[in-house]
Order: structure tokens, then C-alpha cells, then sequence
């Protein structure tokens, strides 16, 4: 029991923390601003700067993965500069260094038979690799990207027709087409959503979202703007490890749920249940605060995941 407590206490102490952290600080969160270009998508751009489809698609409230306009800007958290070329980026670390075409050519010649299969009796490969025809360069054993040469089949997708297409071209064409597949679900991490594990604390239009901010500031959660004294609900079931008052915050509740997760509950009024308290989901554990100025009162809501802020509008119906 001694160590259960110590564990809510810590557990406690770095929600406050994270809670109150970002909000406070007058400085802008680490991160930088990605401006997307055409041919970039979620999965790419996720790629290149080494972070979770689901977390920058939260963080930048994207709740379709194929819907990323060009020219828009997302934020990527943690990231130190921002990357130019995120094809080339992704394609660098995704493909092996490809051998000259003749070369491979003058391999197969001297392995293949009369028969179609090579010397060693295993079948000649089909599609791109037997198709590979020497470039029409300038000249030399390294082609450039305005190099041309004949491919007489791409795969079998049927996105390219047969003809002679530039080393560009090619390059091009097979970030597109894994773009393609990914996005057909063979590769692409999806985004995930659990509607139905919380319902809304209070009734009232969201003020403001999760993520960054105009001004460059990072929220937690949402704020959710409601008249003074409404009605504040227990998100689901769950057990109260903390209802106090919070520096800069006013009357706070936190609330632990099951599966590692936990909700929080700040600038509360009257806080109607005490830590250890169990609760049910709907069960009405606090009112609304009064409002910090003119206008409506606003309820700030937060959903943790083993103490990481996650966006709740990914989680609320």
C-alpha cells in the first residue's frame, strides 16, 4: 500500500508538471515548421523527420491522412532544421544503391542459357530488372539524371506505360509508387482513433485545440468554453489520484483510468470528489469555474497516456 501511494504521488507530480509547463513558459516549444510541397504526404514527411504518423498527425490535428495540402504547414516537434527534399530524404533511406544498368546487363548475358534460365538453372528475373536497356547518355559508366534508356515494363502496377523515360523519371516514378501502396494500406502506418473510450466532460464549443498554437505556444489538451457553474463529467470510469488546486490553473481534478490512461480537469469551481474516490463515467465531479475574463467560462481537458499528453479530440465522439 506504502508503495502504491508513492507511485500516485509521483504519478501525480509529473502530470502537474506537464500540465503546467508548456503554458507557463514564455518561450516556444522546440520544433520546427515543415512547409509541405507536392508529392509529400503524411507517411513521408513523418519519415524523413523520424516521428510517429500518429504523433504528428495529432499534434498538427490531421484526422485524414490523405488529406495534406500543398503549401500547408505542420508542425514537427523536436526537430532541429527543417528537411528540403523529403522524397529524396525518404528514398536515401529507404533504397540500396542500384549497380549501372549495363553492367547488370553484361552479368545476366553471361549467367543466362538459351533456355531462359541461367547457368545455374534458376529462372531469368522479369519486370524491371530484365528490361533494363544501356543508357543513352552523354557517355561513361555513371549516367546522369537527364540519361535516358528503354524500359519495357515498370513493375506490375500499369501506373507507367512502356517507353523510354529519364534515370529522373524512373527515380520519380518509384517514390510514387510506393507513396501509392502505402497509401492502399500495404505500408502506410494509419491513423488511429478511439471514439468511444471517453465521452465529453462539458458541453460547449472548443476553444482552442490541441498542439501548437498562432503564437507559437504548446497545449496540452483543449479548452473547452462553457458557461460559468455547468455540469463537469467523469470522462469514463476511473479512480481520483489528485483533486486540489493547481498554481495558475485554479481547482484541478485527475482522474486514472484504465489501460495507462488519465484525464485531466483544470479551472474547475467546486470540486465535488476526493482522491481515492471511485467514479463512473458521466458521473458529475466538479462545476465549471468563473471565467478568467469577460465571456464565457472554459473547462481545460487533457488526455494522458502513460503521462505523454495525447490529443483528446482523437479519443471524444
Amino acid at each position: 500500500m506504502f508503495w502504491y501511494r508513492v507511485a500516485v504521488v509521483i504519478l501525480c507530480a509529473g502530470m502537474l508538471c506537464a500540465c503546467t509547463g508548456h503554458h507557463t513558459k514564455t518561450v516556444k516549444t522546440k520544433g520546427v515548421y515543415h512547409r509541405v510541397k507536392s508529392g509529400d504526404t503524411l507517411w513521408s514527411i513523418a519519415r524523413a523527420y523520424n516521428i510517429s504518423v500518429q504523433d504528428l498527425a495529432e499534434i498538427n490535428n490531421i484526422t485524414d491522412s490523405n488529406v495534406v495540402k500543398t503549401d500547408s504547414v505542420l508542425f514537427i516537434p523536436d526537430a532541429n532544421e527543417v528537411i528540403d527534399d523529403v522524397m529524396a530524404t525518404v528514398e536515401s533511406s529507404e533504397t540500396p544503391v542500384e549497380k549501372p544498368a549495363h553492367r547488370e546487363k553484361k552479368v545476366s548475358e553471361q549467367k543466362s542459357g538459351k533456355d531462359g534460365r541461367h547457368t545455374d538453372g534458376t529462372p531469368q528475373k522479369k519486370g524491371i530488372a530484365a528490361s533494363r536497356d544501356t543508357y543513352k547518355g552523354k557517355g561513361g559508366d555513371s549516367p546522369g539524371e537527364d540519361s535516358t534508356r528503354v524500359v519495357a515494363k515498370i513493375d506490375h502496377s500499369g501506373l507507367k506505360p512502356e517507353g523510354r523515360i529519364s534515370v529522373k523519371q524512373e527515380k520519380e516514378f518509384r517514390i510514387e509508387q510506393k507513396n501509392t501502396q502505402r497509401a492502399n494500406g500495404k505500408e502506410l502506418q494509419k491513423i488511429r482513433f478511439e471514439r468511444d473510450r471517453f465521452i465529453w466532460p462539458v458541453k460547449g464549443k472548443v476553444r482552442s485545440k490541441f498542439g501548437i498554437q498562432p503564437n507559437g505556444m504548446y497545449h496540452n489538451g483543449i479548452k473547452i468554453e462553457a458557461r460559468e457553474g455547468a455540469s463537469v463529467l467523469a470522462a469514463a470510469n476511473g479512480t481520483v489520484i489528485y483533486s486540489a488546486p493547481v498554481k495558475d490553473y485554479g481547482e484541478t481534478i485527475i482522474i486514472k483510468h484504465e489501460d495507462d490512461y488519465a484525464t485531466v480537469y483544470t479551472h474547475l469551481g467546486d470540486r465535488l470528489v476526493n482522491v481515492n474516490e471511485h467514479v463512473k463515467k458521466g458521473a458529475r465531479i466538479a462545476s465549471l469555474g468563473k471565467s478568467e475574463n469577460k465571456g464565457e467560462a472554459h473547462l481545460s481537458f487533457e488526455v494522458r497516456y502513460r503521462n505523454k499528453a495525447r490529443n483528446p479530440l482523437f479519443f471524444l465522439p
